[in-house]
């Protein structure tokens, strides 16, 4: 009995010793991978790189190698940026990095205490760099991003800095995002001669005197930020040009204006000199119909009507019916003039959210028709107003189909709020229209609003029935399965068959050695007993 249970104790143990083997062997493939512990700041003194041979341990790089799928890495460190003094290299930063043009992202570090002149992390002349996930706190510029291209500046704590908190100087094509900056003397985000930038996302407010503060830029975009409890104004464009400003939140900017007149927004063109002010703006407030503008905790508008002109009434539609005025401020000798130069047209009636369903159309149609060549065939398109968009709305045709025409090709249609409309498209094939399944795509657009729906139409011989299941369009957005999950699809049923047969072999490996043991005890036990017996006798 004892062997006995110690052979179903080894079965048992090396059963379960396989099982736990092909677990662990199946994690990787599954990708259930447990993740590293964050990182916690480490002291580190303060780094400065120029030139892309800086990019080194001692400069605190941990990681990669420089380039865009394997940038270097600088994370995880507690710098103290004070007492540098004018100057650590060409800058007094707790971290300065310049003229280099390999990919670098500045991950997880915290730099402070640089007041009154040291700033806390600067980027000059780079290309291709991220600051992200950082801290920087009483510094003289909390982030400074100078004369770069390509930059991101994402997901950053930033406060208690003076004069600014994020700070863009001659800089292009570069992203200030999901940034939470407050508390700062100046303005918190200050675009200075930056060109084609987009700041957005970012939690703005408790600023002394602006939120967003921009000079002489062009063609910025400033979009779903929220602005709020700065002393001034919220977001300013100062001398600034073709900058796009919609869907920010402001709420109770200008409290505290200090000596001005304190607003929500301004815009202050460049004027032709002389005492004259100017009296137009190259910006834009809003994003047209239906997109909208901005909402303002001040705006005392209603919203009874929709439709671009705002005069298709009762059908509310999330849009103010009248225009929130933009004030201006120039000044002359000293002395500041007020005035209203532009406006937002369609201002929020609530809080803009990702969430938000503004006015919008869709366009769609079930059919899917066969003709024969020299014939005809009808296709139904349809369209529909979401949240009460109203607008003409034109519709245009293309298809991929040789000698074949589609008539109206170009047509337009009145769309009401609320309601949906459908047209009559004829596709015509001639008499030499090559056989085959071919596609019509139905463009709608007003303004910067598009869709587009196909239509897939089959040209066969007129004796030959139509298919039943017309083929489809291939979808351009289709997911590529997931590595792990195709891995594991394969793997599984080969694991759990080698499994499965490694059990087999085991208890059958074990029965036959026990069965050979009790056959091993039965012989020894009749060989005892002949030996016993002819002793007796």
């Amino acid at each position: 009995m004892v062997q006995r249970q110690r052979a179903m104790d080894t079965v048992r143990f090396r059963t379960v010793l396989i099982f736990l083997s092909f677990v662990g062997f199946l994690l990787p493939a599954t990708g259930l991978v447990v993740p590293a512990r964050a990182l916690t700041y480490q002291p580190h003194s303060p780094i400065t790189i120029d030139g892309n041979a800086g990019f080194t341990s001692a400069n605190g790089v941990t990681g990669g190698s420089g380039t865009s799928s394997d940038p270097y890495i600088i994370q995880g460190w507690d710098i103290n940026a004070s007492g540098i003094g004018c100057c650590n290299a060409n800058g007094n930063a707790g971290l300065v990095i310049e003229n280099t043009n390999a990919s670098f992202i500045v991950r997880n570090v915290y730099v402070h205490q640089g007041l009154p002149v040291d700033e806390g992390i600067i980027l000059h002349q780079v290309s291709n760099g991220t600051v992200e996930n950082s801290v920087t706190s009483q510094d003289y510029f909390g982030i400074a991003v100078d004369s770069s291209i390509n930059v991101t500046v994402t997901g950053n704590t930033v406060y208690s800095n003076n004069p600014y908190g994020i700070y863009l100087y001659q800089t292009s094509t570069s992203v200030v995002s999901g940034n939470n900056v407050y508390s700062n003397q100046n303005a918190g985000i200050f675009l200075f001669s930056s060109n084609n930038d987009l700041v957005n996302n970012n939690i703005v407010y408790n600023q002394v005197v602006i939120g967003i503060d921009t000079y002489t830029t062009e063609y910025d975009t400033f979009v779903a930020n929220n602005v709020t409890n700065n002393g001034w104004i919220g977001i300013r464009l100062l001398y600034s040009n073709y900058d796009l400003v919609y869907h920010n939140n402001l709420d109770s900017n200008g409290q505290s204006p200090g000596g001005g007149q304190g607003s929500q927004v301004m815009d202050s063109p460049t004027g032709t000199g002389g005492a004259t002010p100017p009296q137009n703006t190259t910006n834009k407030w809003d994003d047209g119909y239906p997109q909208g503008g901005n909402y303002d905790s001040d705006n005392r508008g209603q919203d009874y009507c929709s439709g671009p002109a705002q005069n298709i009434c009762v059908y509310p539609d999330g849009i103010s019916d009248t225009s929130y005025p933009i004030l201006s401020e120039f000044v002359y000798n000293y002395a500041a003039q007020y005035y209203y130069i532009t406006s937002d047209h369609y201002p929020l009636i609530r809080p803009f959210t990702t969430t938000t369903t503004l006015p919008d159309f869709q366009i769609s149609s079930s059919s899917s028709p066969t003709l024969s060549p020299g014939s005809t065939a009808s296709i139904t398109v349809t369209l529909a107003s979401i949240q009460n968009y109203a607008s003409q709305i034109t519709i245009s045709t293309s298809t991929d189909a040789p000698n074949t025409s589609v008539s109206p090709a170009t047509t337009v249609v009145s769309l009401n709020p609320g309601s949906q409309i459908s047209t009559i498209l004829t596709v015509a094939a001639s008499s030499n229209s090559a056989l085959g399944t071919y596609y019509l795509d139905i463009k709608a657009n007003y303004s910067s609003l598009s869709h587009t729906t196909s239509v897939t139409f089959n040209i066969l011989p007129a004796s030959q029935p139509p298919p039943t299941q017309p083929s489809k369009k291939p979808s351009t957005n289709a997911a590529p399965p997931s590595p792990g999950l195709a891995t594991l699809m394969v793997l599984l049923p080969i694991v759990t068959a080698v499994a499965i047969a490694s059990v087999f072999t085991v208890s059958v490996w074990a029965r036959k050695k026990s069965r050979g043991e009790k056959k091993d005890r039965e012989g020894h036990n009749r060989d005892s007993g002949t030996i016993s017996s002819g002793t007796d006798g």
